[in-house]
């Protein structure tokens, strides 16, 4: 009897147990930790790692744009206030700015770092303009900034940069009423351009506004019609802390210009600011009071961070509403997601108390109805990088997409 128990035992075991020469399956399955979105079931649980989200630009309309570096279609577009994006035409281009025609919604351009791209029917379909302006592309000749204004038809402003010692880029215009549209040389000289923008009373005015450095300092320079660069209203050059010596700085990853409610270039008390990234966090936000030329006109470095320690602090994002001397202004920091807020024309600054997730690059825009809402959006890069809204005027912010980027959910093509 033990004898048969102990066979029986035996049998049992060996149905039971699995067999000791099976190989265990190669794909076995196996937990890996994800940081969640904060939308959570209504975003899909979608992640789109490794990306970053650049260039927020927004329409007359209230249309955003935006560009998500690191995923397969770079180009995106929400028309419902940063709560889902679509991408656009299947781009997938590393794009340097993004800029819509003043009165064409549908109108969109972008750069890379070579050529400039148009769409003329909401971003469906781009075709390239005129190849290489100012020799972009080759010889470490870059572009980093675009901008559109209208006349009879649209003027294509292009900023670049040369990254050779001693070498420089310039400023290109593009008239897409010429028969032949082509870029023409606006003699910058030996400047590096890093941000180019029209006066908002372009169609009147004619003035061009660029931030340029020729290596050691960096100034603000203005072009009036066929009038040369500098020569109707005299350069700003910056001069770091109002130090009076004075002290260069200069600009070398990117600059931002932005105009209040009543500039008018006409006038002869008027103002407007810029912001520059140096990448050694020794950036600001100026305000620039412009002297007709040969005299200079002045840059008043605004100390952003000075009740918080920090004598500079680099800008990449840069937004304005209401009149100069009392404008509400925001800037978006370079090295980290903080937004520093003014009230009074940029005399005094506060940091936000809830400040929008992501780790550099802030790109900040002021909503159209921000005087009677408060509203403003900023995308940033880095970890947990995202689209986050502000309904306080920049005191806090709220996230509105994915953490770290534009989610692949929103990868719907028009």
């Amino acid at each position: 009897m033990k004898s048969l128990l102990s066979l029986l035992l035996l049998l049992s075991l060996f149905l039971v147990s699995p067999s000791s020469n099976v190989a265990a399956a190669p794909d076995e399955v196996k937990w890996t930790r994800v940081n969640i979105p904060t939308e959570g079931k209504a975003g899909n649980w979608v992640l789109a790692d490794g990306s970053d989200i650049q260039q927020l630009t927004m329409a007359p309309d209230g249309t955003l744009y935006a560009y998500g570096e690191g995923l397969t279609y770079t180009l995106y577009q929400s028309s419902n206030g940063g709560y889902s994006w679509s991408y656009l035409s299947n781009v997938s281009d590393n794009i340097v700015d993004i800029a819509i025609a003043p009165d064409e919604n549908n109108t969109i351009y972008y750069a890379t770092s070579s050529n400039v791209y148009k769409s003329t029917d909401g971003g469906r379909k781009f075709k390239s303009l005129p190849a290489n302006p100012g020799g972009a592309g080759s010889n470490n000749i870059e572009i980093t900034s675009i901008a559109v204004a209208r006349l009879e038809s649209n003027i294509i402003a292009v900023a670049t940069r040369d990254t050779d010692i001693a070498q420089f880029g310039g400023i290109y215009l593009l008239d897409e009423g010429q028969m032949i549209p082509g870029w023409a040389n606006t003699a910058l000289g030996n400047y590096d351009a890093f941000a180019v923008a029209f006066s908002p009373n372009y169609p009147a005015d004619r003035q061009l506004v660029a931030v340029v450095t020729g290596g050691t300092d960096t100034y603000v320079t203005t072009k009036i019609g066929t009038a040369g660069w500098g020569t109707t209203i005299g350069n700003a050059r910056l001069d770091k802390d109002n130090s009076g010596i004075p002290t260069p700085v200069a600009v070398t990853n990117s600059a931002a210009i932005a105009f209040p409610s009543d500039y008018d270039a006409s006038s002869a008390d008027y103002n407007l600011f810029i912001a520059i990234d140096v990448g050694s966090n020794n950036g600001d936000v100026y305000r620039i009071n412009p002297t007709e030329a040969p005299g200079n006109s002045s840059a008043t470095d605004l100390n952003i961070g000075t009740d918080y320690g920090l004598s500079n602090v680099d800008i990449t994002g840069l937004a304005v509403d209401g009149n100069g001397n009392d404008a509400i202004l925001l800037a978006g920091a370079a090295r980290s997601a903080q937004i520093y807020s003014s009230t009074d024309g940029g005399r005094d600054w506060a940091k936000s108390r809830k400040e929008p997730t992501g780790g550099s690059k802030t790109y900040v825009l002021i909503a159209p109805d921000f005087s009677s809402s408060g509203k403003a959006y900023v995308a940033t890069s880095g970890n947990e990088s995202a689209i986050s809204i502000s309904r306080d005027s920049g005191i806090t912010w709220k996230q509105l997409q994915t953490i770290d980027k534009l989610s692949a959910q929103s990868e719907i093509e028009l």
